[in-house]
């Protein structure tokens, strides 16, 4: 009856290094000076995750694809008594595309970690569902949203603001 989970998570770890490393391979075929004119960027995150009031710091590259943005990120949570970190895969679709700001939803598959300064570490596949608008008339484009992390039971709620460059 444990096959379930493990299998989920073998799979979710698969798919998120497979996903990885596709992008990696990307980032290096691209030259720098066409890296940055074109579709990737880079951003940086920082906010809570509700259910505790932990806060976190994230980052991650940004892969235009059109509408369609895939953006591998990792975020770290600031707790007493441990750690828990965070490996996604996520992807988002411009829903609202204004010329000044832009509204968003998305979903991604990541890999859950917490490892506390007492007991066994432990690590969840997880679904995340984003929903965040952000503007776009400034070089540093500042964004807001919300990610619920599906994993397990516990389905942490996640307050977000970054930026992207």
């Amino acid at each position: 009856m444990t096959l379930a989970p493990r299998i989920s998570r073998t799979l979710v770890r698969a798919t998120a290094a497979g996903a990885l490393l596709v992008i990696a391979a990307l980032g290096m075929a691209a030259s720098p000076a066409s890296a940055l004119k074109g579709p990737i960027a880079w951003q940086a995150t920082g906010g809570w995750y509700t259910d505790h009031g932990d806060f976190f710091l994230g980052a991650g590259a940004r892969l235009g694809l059109g509408p369609v943005t895939v953006i591998p990120n990792a975020e770290y949570v600031f707790l007493s008594g441990g750690s828990t970190y965070t490996l996604n895969v996520d992807g988002t679709l411009n829903v609202l595309p204004l010329g000044v700001a832009t509204g968003y939803v998305g979903a991604g598959l990541g890999v859950f970690t917490v490892n506390p300064d007492v007991g066994d570490s432990n690590t969840d596949s997880a679904v995340n569902l984003i929903a965040g608008a952000g503007l776009n008339a400034i070089k540093f484009k500042p964004f807001g949203q919300l990610k619920l992390i599906v994993k397990d039971g516990d389905d942490p709620l996640v307050l977000a603001f970054g930026i992207r460059f």
